[in-house]
C-alpha cells in the first residue's frame, strides 16, 4: 500500500514507454479501434455463426438486425471512452462500465457481452497507473458492486427464478471481477515500476551533472598545474636566456669569440625554453593513461647549480642529513622552490653570489636560497614578470603543512626560507 512519503504518481501524458505512446493522438486511435474490433467480433460470433448455420432462433420484439446494429453502436461507445483515459481515467472508467450494464439490460443478450468486461479492465488498468493505489484498488471495488448490483437489480426484475438470478450474479461478479482485479493489480505494479524508472533516471542525471561538475574542476586544475609547469621550468629558461642577453651587452664589440660563446648559449637557452613549452602544450593534449615523466626533487640539486653557474651566477649548495628518503611531496615542492627562488635571483640579481642550504632531519626539512645584493643595477625591465612565483611556491608550501618566508636582508640581498614537517609522512623513495 503507499505511503504519504510516496510521490504523486504522474498523469499519463509524462508517463514512459508504452504509456507515452498510447498518449498520442494517432497510437490512441489505433488502439481503440483495435477494442472495439476484438469486442464487436466477440460479442456477434454467436448469432453470426447462428444465422449460418440457420439454427438461432429470435424471440425478442426488436429485430436481429436492429439488435445487431446496436451492439456495434454500444461497442463502439464503449471503446470510444478509452480516449478519455489519458486526460480523465475515472469517467471512462464510468463509462466503459455504464455502457456494459446498458447493453446488457437494454438488449437482455448478457450472453454475447462477455467480452465487454475486458474493456471496463483496461480503464481500470488506466486508472491503476495514473492514480494512487488506493484510489485504483477504490475505483475497482466500486465499479464491480455497482455493476453486480445492477445486473442483479435487472434479473430479478425479468421474473426468472431465485436460483438462476443466483446463479447469473455469481457469474457476473467473477467475470466482471476476476478481469478488473488483475488489472488493477498490473496498473499499480507498472505504476510502481515506472515511478522507480524516474527515481534511477533522476539519479543518473544527477549524477551525470556531478561528474560533469568534477570533471571540469578536475580540468581546471590541471591547466593551473600545467601553467604553474610552464612558469617554473620554461621561466628558467628565459630567465637564464636574459642573463645571457645583458651579459652579451656588456662584452666588447670585437671580442667576436666571446659573442659566438653567447650567441651559442642563447640559442641553447632558446630551444630549453621552446622545449618547456612544447611539454606543456603535450600536456595539455595528452591522453588518459599516457605515461608522465616523473617531477625533479631535491636530488637533482646539482643540475640546478650546473645550470646557472653555466650562465655566469654563483651558485653554491651545501646538504645535511639524507634527502633521499624525503617524502616525495616535500621534496618536490623543496625542489620548486628552489628552482624559482634561483630564477628569481637570476632575474632581479644577476651576478650575486648565491648559496642553497638543505638541512634535513627526521622531523623537519629546513631550506634557505640566499644571494647577495645585484652587482648590476636592475632596470624597470628587469622586474617584469608573471606574478606567479611567490603565490605558487607559498600554494605548494601550503599542501605540505609548511611555512614560506622570503624577503629582502639588512645587505640588501634576498632570502627564501622553507620549513616543512617530515617526521609524520612516511618515506617514499623515488
Amino acid at each position: 500500500m503507499p505511503t504519504t512519503e510516496d510521490p504523486p504518481a504522474p498523469t499519463l501524458t509524462d508517463a514512459d514507454g508504452f504509456t507515452r505512446v498510447l498518449g498520442r493522438p494517432r497510437s490512441m486511435a489505433v488502439f481503440v479501434a483495435i477494442v472495439f474490433v476484438v469486442t464487436v467480433v466477440q460479442a456477434l460470433i454467436n448469432p453470426l455463426t447462428g444465422l449460418l448455420e440457420g439454427e438461432f432462433p429470435w424471440e425478442g420484439p426488436p429485430p436481429l438486425s436492429v439488435v445487431i446494429a446496436l451492439v456495434v453502436v454500444g461497442c463502439a461507445a464503449q471503446s470510444a471512452f478509452l480516449f478519455l483515459c489519458a486526460r480523465a481515467p475515472l469517467v471512462a472508467l464510468a463509462g466503459t462500465a455504464g455502457c456494459y450494464v446498458a447493453l446488457v439490460a437494454g438488449l437482455s443478450i448478457p450472453r454475447w457481452l462477455t467480452a465487454l468486461p475486458l474493456v471496463v479492465a483496461v480503464a481500470v488498468f488506466f486508472v491503476a497507473l495514473s492514480r494512487r493505489a488506493v484510489v485504483a484498488v477504490g475505483a475497482a471495488i466500486a465499479v464491480v458492486a455497482v455493476v453486480s448490483l445492477s445486473l442483479l437489480a435487472w434479473a430479478v426484475s425479468t421474473g426468472v427464478p431465485a436460483g438462476v438470478v443466483g446463479g447469473f450474479t455469481l457469474e457476473t461478479v467473477l467475470s466482471v471481477g476476476a478481469p478488473i482485479a488483475g488489472a488493477t493489480a498490473l496498473g499499480i505494479w507498472s505504476s510502481r515500476r515506472l515511478r522507480a524508472f524516474r527515481r534511477t533516471r533522476a539519479e543518473l542525471a544527477e549524477a551525470a551533472a556531478v561528474h560533469a561538475a568534477e570533471m571540469e574542476r578536475v580540468t581546471t586544475h590541471e591547466r593551473a598545474r600545467i601553467a604553474q609547469e610552464l612558469h617554473d621550468v620554461a621561466g628558467q629558461h628565459l630567465a637564464g636566456l636574459l642573463s645571457l642577453a645583458d651579459a652579451a651587452v656588456d662584452i666588447e664589440v670585437l671580442d667576436t669569440r666571446q659573442a659566438s660563446a653567447l650567441i651559442s648559449e642563447m640559442r641553447a637557452e632558446g630551444r630549453f625554453a621552446s622545449a618547456s613549452l612544447y611539454a606543456a602544450l603535450r600536456d595539455l593534449r595528452i591522453q588518459n593513461g599516457s605515461r608522465v615523466e616523473p617531477t625533479l626533487d631535491l636530488r637533482s640539486l646539482d643540475g640546478l647549480r650546473d645550470f646557472w653557474s653555466a650562465r655566469g651566477m654563483r651558485v653554491a649548495v651545501e646538504v645535511r642529513g639524507e634527502i633521499a628518503d624525503l617524502p616525495a611531496m616535500v621534496s618536490t615542492t623543496a625542489y620548486r622552490v628552489v628552482q624559482e627562488a634561483l630564477t628569481n635571483a637570476g632575474k632581479h640579481a644577476p651576478g650575486a653570489p648565491t648559496t642553497v642550504e638543505v638541512d634535513a632531519s627526521s622531523t623537519t626539512l629546513l631550506l634557505s636560497v640566499q644571494n647577495d645584493p645585484a652587482t648590476v643595477p636592475r632596470t624597470a625591465r628587469d622586474a617584469e614578470g608573471l606574478g606567479w612565483g611567490l603565490t605558487g611556491m607559498a600554494e605548494r608550501v601550503d599542501l605540505i603543512h609548511g611555512s614560506l618566508s622570503a624577503g629582502p636582508r639588512d645587505d640588501g640581498g634576498w632570502a627564501v626560507v622553507l620549513r616543512a614537517p617530515i617526521g609524520a609522512l612516511d618515506p617514499v623513495s623515488r
